[in-house]
Parts: structure tokens; C-alpha cells; sequence
């Protein structure tokens, strides 16, 4: 090649270059394999004595769109989930949702009941779960268990503060407690959930039992969602629809981070522990755009529309257990938990009993138009039924005549803020008293579309109930033989067994709910705490130019947290989980001679969750 030609293609390449930087374009980067887990092989007999930390993962959203062939990924956005499917027991659930409805999935796993036998378009949460239920956490508490719920989004979505107390958690940690820099596009990442599995772990001395939900990757899935997306999409759909695809994917790669980062901490412990990682139902993917123009459905009239759109992933991974033990699955969420029980060979009760030999007989439970496709057997169904409604009202009959029922809206908080309008901010925080403000240099909140807003747009199937989480476990209405048309009087429920705790005691506990009436429950982390608020005094009228900074230092805070003055809320900025500042209008120390600071977490309505105790800062003359 003359020289001339090779100068002219280095220049342009060159320019090439410098355009492509300019422009922010970034390389994808090459698809990385997960790494080699290496897990703990020397396992005493006392080890394996102990009760298993039980962690159930439900990621929101969570598909393989791998599956739909005619779409080339420039890399692998699940390549942890991959390689535990190919080791470790895993399979599909056949969920009842599709593209919404997070906590009727939740019901059916931590209660054993079954959503087809509840009115279509209801959310139990909001109905039926108004006592003390019977569920896996009630049950594992009754054993020694700590049990923990942790969602990120807001407390009192469908009641959820409420709900958990009544399934038998001992503590809930919901949106109000996480922090504004862990957000990740419109909701808290992933990660920042894990973060809170490990810590809840560490806390406790024995065993754990934790529920725990994710929001990384719900709806919505337009282009634009996350700043950056790494996975590129190639497809025969439109450019909008391939939008949809590639921000979807994006998601799904931050779920998959979480789970390795999940399962490479406990790998590392001595610790015999269980991880169910599951999704709970397909996403709506803008209305069924995607799985249409890429032909992996023909339309909501597809034959195998059941089987393509209601069928998600599950793995179970465990640190303990032999490898021979691997299974593949296809069950219904109900029956998951019974066969957790059994894994973690704990003791169950005669209703989990009954859901373990109904599962062997009868593993998924579809609507009734698939009855006769899939040869469900009417008789067994109806007993289900029958043994679910007895036991749901046995629970109701219990609740008002000990006088244990919820008050519809309760939410388990305290008195209305002082002052504030109480609105949503728009930015994942929200106001009390004056726009809050989180730290400018914690990312994710800019531009967020704001989960208020999320709660109230609709997924595919009337929105998505997410975030409610609890769900409602169940006392027996008989022996685990019985027809469902037992006395429900006799009913014994999840927590109606004996068995040996998680420290080695025995325990039982009581048939309506598992014994959570007087039991602590703590929203959050408890009440925040003030160690020392600086400077230890203010000056009348602040500087020349009449202003004054607070810092408190203390914990835990969250994004819930504000600093109160005085009983009024102030515009707060978020420093860390230990740090929070408020710079104070100049009428605040103008005559004051005292400021009483207080820190309080206040939910998005507003309400008052949590205060401290309260600081008495003195403001004095200055002095010339």
C-alpha cells in the first residue's frame, strides 16, 4: 500500500478513536465465567448437627430471556445463575403470576397456600392476612431460628410492616433503612440487599431464616432505565423493542452479580447454610413486545403460553449438602417450602407434611383449563382447597376471639411527623418539612423515576404487588391423611410441631400462627441512635452571614432518617449510616437558648417509625 493511503487510514483511525472517546462510547466489556467456588468439604458430624441458616432469595423479575433463541447477547447476562444450574439442585416454578403480583407468589411460598384457591385479581396480603398466620418463618422461629424479612420498598405497601409481625418475623427491614447511594437506575440495587443478608447473619449467634425480595429489575425495562447498559442485543426486532431487551438484560446481570456475591460469602464460612434463589414471576417486557417480535410467542393465545410465560427459574444452592443430591424441579411456589424443610431436614408440621406428599402426588397446581391436559386429579385439589380455607378461617376464629386481628392500615407506626407535607420527593427520598436531600455524591438517585411512583404503575397484570412481601403461613386442619373436610378445630398448623431448635433445644409452639403474639418485632433497625451532635453549641444568629451547620453522629440511618429541631423536620442531608447534617435557618438560633435535636425515621406518608432520644444543643451569645 502506498504510503500516502497507510498515513490517510492511520489519521482517520485515529480520529475514529478520539470521536468514540468523546462521545462517552465504552467497549463492552468480554464476557468474565464465574469464578470456581471453592466450598468447605471438611465438615465435623457436630457441624452438620446444627440447624442450616435457610436464606430464600426472591429476585424480582428474575428469567432466563436467554431462552428466546432468535436474541444474540454480547455476553452471558447470567452467568452465575448458569453455572450453579449445571452442579446444584435447580428447575422452574410454574408461578402464578405473570408480569406482576410479587407478593401472591411470596403467599404461596412461606405459607403453602395456593393463589388459585383465592378470588382472581386478589392479593391475600391486603384481605386475608390480618392475624397471626402460620408460616415458615413462625415455624423456624419456634425451632430457635432469628427470622428477617428484608424488602426495599416502602414499609406499608400492602401492609407489609403488619404482615410480617403476623407470619412470625422478628424483624423487617424495608426501604426506610437502606440508603440513598444504593440505588441502581429508578430502585435499590441488588447488592444492597445482599449487603443486608450478610450483616443480618452476622449479627446472630445461631441459625437464620431470612426472606428476603429484590427491585433492581422491575418494570419498567425502557432504554434509558440504568446509566450504562454493558450487554448489547442483537435481533431481527425494532430498535425500541431491542431497547426493551437490552435494559432488561442489564438488570438481570446486577441479579446475578448479587446472587455470586451471595453465594461466594457463604462458600467461605463454616456455617452449614442453604440458598434459595428463585424469580417470581416473567417480566411484562412492555407489554409483551419483546417475547412477540421475537417469536417466542405467537400472542396471549400461544399454546404453550402457560408453559413459556408462567414458568421461572429456581436454584438451590448449599455449602453442606453432597452434590449427589441434586434434583431437578417442577413444583408450584406452595410447595417450596415444604421440600426446604425437608433439604434442611428440619421439623415440619402435618400441613407441611401433607404439602410434601401432595407435592410427590401432584407437583404443579395450573388453572383449571389445563385440569384435564395436565391430569390433575379434581380430588386431591379440592382437598387442598378445602384444608386451606379451613385453616385460614380457623386462624380468623382465633384472632378475634384472643383479640390478635390488625387494624387495616395500622403498619405498626407511631404519630404523624410535626409539620412537613409529607410527599414524595421523586428522587427516592421523600419530603418531611422541606425537600430531603440526599448527599450529592450518592449516585443513583438523579433522575430515579421514584418507587412511590413504581407502586402505582401498573406491571403487566395490574401492577406489580411487590415489595408487600409476607405471606401468610398455616395452621393444619387435621392429620396430614385427613380429607380437607377435617374438624378445623383440630388443627395443629406449621407450627404446631415439636422438634429439636436451632440450638439444640426442644420447642413447640402454638397452632395459631406459630406463638407470634407478644413476640418482639422490630421495623428497620430499631430506634436511631445520637452519639454526639457538632459543633457541641451554636452561636445566636449563626455566622455573618446567618447560618448554622448541625452534624449528627449516632446510627443507623437510612434513608428514612431526619433530623428534627425543636419537634419540626429540617432539611436533612444524608452523609452515611452514621452522619447526617442540617444547615438551620437563621430563626432557629435568632432567640433560641436551646435546640433540641432529635432523629426520627418518617416513611413516605409521613409517619413517625422510629425517633431518639432527644440532644439539647445550647445557643449562645457571641461573644466580641
Amino acid at each position: 500500500m502506498p504510503l500516502f493511503f497507510r498515513l490517510t487510514a492511520l489519521t482517520c483511525g485515529l480520529f475514529l478513536l478520539i470521536m468514540l472517546q468523546a462521545s462517552g462510547y465504552i467497549r463492552p466489556p468480554a464476557p468474565l465465567p464465574p469464578p470456581e467456588i471453592e466450598i468447605q468439604t471438611d465438615w465435623s458430624p457436630e457441624d452438620l448437627q446444627k440447624a442450616p441458616n435457610i436464606i430464600i432469595l426472591l429476585s424480582e423479575a428474575f428469567w432466563d430471556i436467554t431462552q428466546i433463541k432468535s436474541l444474540k447477547f454480547s455476553e452471558d447476562p447470567a452467568p452465575m445463575f448458569h453455572a450453579l444450574q449445571e452442579k446444584f439442585t435447580h428447575g422452574t416454578l410454574l408461578s402464578p403470576m405473570f408480569g406482576g403480583g410479587t407478593a401472591n407468589v411470596e403467599l404461596e411460598v412461606l405459607t403453602g397456600h395456593s393463589m388459585r384457591f383465592f378470588p382472581e385479581d386478589s392479593t391475600p396480603y391486603e384481605q386475608y392476612i390480618k392475624q397471626p398466620t402460620a408460616s415458615l418463618a413462625s415455624l423456624l422461629a419456634g425451632q430457635g431460628y432469628t427470622t428477617t424479612a428484608i424488602s426495599p420498598f416502602y414499609h406499608w405497601f400492602f401492609n407489609s410492616s403488619e404482615v410480617y409481625k403476623h407470619l412470625g418475623f422478628s424483624r423487617f427491614i424495608s426501604l426506610e433503612y437502606f440508603n440513598p447511594d444504593e440505588y441502581v437506575g429508578p430502585y435499590i440495587g441488588d447488592h444492597a440487599v445482599v449487603r443486608r443478608i450478610i450483616q443480618e447473619t452476622e449479627r446472630s449467634p445461631g441459625a437464620d431464616f431470612i426472606f428476603a425480595n429484590t427491585m433492581e429489575n422491575h418494570y419498567h425495562y425502557w432504554p434509558g432505565k440504568f446509566k450504562k447498559n454493558h450487554i448489547e442485543v442483537k435481533s431481527h426486532m425494532s430498535n425500541a423493542t431491542t431497547g426493551i431487551a437490552e435494559t432488561y438484560a442489564q438488570g438481570l446481570s446486577g441479579a446475578d452479580r448479587a446472587l455470586q456475591e451471595l453465594v461466594v460469602h457463604f462458600s467461605r464460612l463454616k456455617e452449614p447454610t442453604i440458598i434459595v434463589f428463585f424469580g417470581d414471576h416473567l417480566p411484562s417486557l412492555e407489554k409483551l413486545l419483546v417475547y412477540k417480535e421475537s417469536n417466542y410467542i405467537s400472542g396471549e393465545d400461544d399454546p404453550d403460553f402457560l408453559e413459556k410465560m408462567h414458568n421461572t427459574p429456581v436454584v438451590i444452592w448449599s455449602n453442606y449438602l453432597p452434590k449427589e443430591a441434586k434434583e431437578e424441579l417442577h413444583m408450584s411456589p406452595s410447595f417450596l417450602g415444604p421440600y426446604v424443610l425437608n433439604l434442611a431436614k428440619r421439623p415440619g408440621s402435618p400441613y407441611t407434611d401433607y404439602l410434601s406428599d401432595l407435592y410427590r402426588k401432584m407437583p404443579v397446581l395450573p388453572p383449571k383449563t389445563y385440569y384435564k391436559a395436565m391430569n390433575i386429579d379434581v380430588n386431591l385439589v379440592k382437598q387442598y382447597e378445602d384444608r386451606q380455607k379451613a385453616i385460614l378461617e380457623l386462624e380468623r376464629q382465633v384472632a378475634a376471639s384472643s383479640g390478635t386481628a390488625s387494624v387495616a392500615g395500622s403498619g405498626g407506626v407511631s404519630n404523624v411527623a410535626g409539620g412537613g407535607t409529607g410527599g414524595d420527593s421523586g428522587d427516592g427520598s421523600r419530603t418531611v418539612g422541606g425537600t430531603r436531600t440526599a448527599d450529592s455524591g450518592a449516585g443513583g438517585t438523579a433522575g430515579n423515576d421514584n418507587a412511590s411512583k413504581a407502586a402505582g404503575r401498573a406491571d403487566a397484570n395490574n401492577g406489580d404487588a411487590r415489595n408487600a412481601t409476607g405471606s401468610a403461613e398455616t395452621a393444619d386442619s387435621g392429620t396430614s391423611g385427613a380429607s380437607g373436610n377435617s374438624d378445623a378445630s383440630g388443627a395443629t398448623g406449621w407450627a404446631g410441631s415439636t422438634g429439636g431448635d436451632a440450638n439444640g433445644t426442644t420447642s413447640g409452639t402454638r397452632a395459631s400462627g406459630g406463638d407470634t403474639i407478644g413476640k418482639p418485632f422490630i421495623l428497620g433497625y430499631g430506634e436511631p441512635l445520637i452519639e454526639q451532635v457538632s459543633p457541641a453549641s451554636l452561636t445566636v444568629g449563626g455566622d455573618a452571614f446567618g447560618r448554622s451547620q448541625l452534624t449528627v453522629h449516632g446510627g443507623r440511618y437510612g434513608l428514612g432518617c431526619t433530623v428534627f429541631i425543636n419537634g419540626e423536620p429540617q432539611q436533612t442531608t444524608w452523609q452515611s449510616e452514621s452522619s447526617l447534617s442540617v444547615n438551620l435557618p437563621k430563626a432557629l438560633t435568632a432567640n433560641a437558648t436551646t435546640l433540641n435535636v432529635q432523629v426520627r425515621v418518617v416513611d413516605s406518608k409521613n409517619r413517625v417509625l422510629a425517633a431518639s432520644r432527644i440532644v439539647k444543643v445550647p445557643v449562645q451569645v457571641k461573644k466580641h
